[in-house]
């Protein structure tokens, strides 16, 4: 089977300008699939930007106008979409969410963010659960920026037997140099791919840029078993610094599930505990 494409978006989203942002997001969406990507990857909160000290004004439901944007560019490109939005919840409450839509042009499904920063907390409830989601290609798991400086998520989510997470992101530069380190770590620790979109520019409210860095990564050890001319490093397959546009890689999912399946095995793991959903 042919492997499956893989694609970042790197983007900058403009403080109070939803729709210019979502114009925005349309055209790298079709670069993406123009590429022949099958899935695409915006990063966090990608109508808004990260304005939650305005969330109560800012957010929207879900689904919503956004969600029925978003599920009509995937039908449009035929591929499946993830992106981030601020979600006001029907509870009350606001949300750092990501969705999942497919090129049926339906919201598969949504993922609310675990773990938040304490000065996001006061703005933002953390969600409870990790879904994860059977496409045609493989089973997708959600996480989104600060979870990555948690290990138990990229874990459940190999627990589950998900081939790909995507972590869509708003990370501020201050950050930067623990998230790029612990991003390989959590690729290694989930042994499945993980697509990392991030956002890039500035927060003129809160004073910071964000760190960009978009990039779609593996467990080296699975690289370096299928590729002879494997160095260390290359477990970053795309990487986009901080310039905006669209990163693509080709995986082979197959490959991938065998050679994990082979590794876990190896290590006294059932394979009936490995793949439990």
């Amino acid at each position: 089977m042919p492997g499956t494409k893989i694609a970042v978006v790197q983007m900058e989203s403009k403080l109070g300008k939803p729709a210019q942002n979502l114009r925005r997001a349309e055209h790298y969406i079709g670069e993406a699939a123009a590429q022949g990507a099958d899935l695409i990857c915006l990063p966090e909160a990608f109508s808004t930007s990260g304005n939650i000290l305005e969330v109560a004004e800012v957010s929207v439901p879900v689904p919503g106008p956004e969600t029925a944007f978003l599920c009509e560019q995937a039908q449009r490109a035929g591929v499946h979409l993830v992106a981030g939005l601020l979600e006001r919840g029907e509870d009350g409450k606001y949300y750092s969410t990501s969705v999942l839509c497919g090129p049926e042009g339906t919201m598969l499904g949504r993922y609310r963010r675990v773990h938040c920063h304490e000065l996001e907390a006061r703005y933002l409830t953390g969600g409870s659960q990790y879904p994860v989601f059977d496409v045609e290609f493989g089973r997708i798991g959600l996480m989104q920026g600060y979870d990555i400086n948690f290990p138990e998520v990229a874990r459940e989510y190999c627990r589950r037997g998900v081939d790909i997470i995507v972590c869509s992101a708003l990370v501020p530069e201050m950050f930067a140099y623990v998230a790029n380190m612990r991003l390989p770590v959590r690729a290694v620790d989930a042994e499945c791919v993980v697509a990392f979109a991030s956002g890039i520019g500035n927060n003129l409210y809160a004073g910071f840029g964000y760190m960009g860095r978009s990039q779609v990564l593996a467990d080296p050890l699975f690289l370096e078993a299928e590729r002879f001319d494997f160095v260390d490093g290359d477990e970053r397959m795309v990487d986009l610094g901080k310039e905006p546009g669209v990163g693509v890689v080709e995986v082979d999912l197959d490959r991938m599930r065998r050679y994990r399946t082979k590794a876990t095995l190896s290590g006294g793991l059932q394979p009936a505990t490995y793949w439990q959903s």
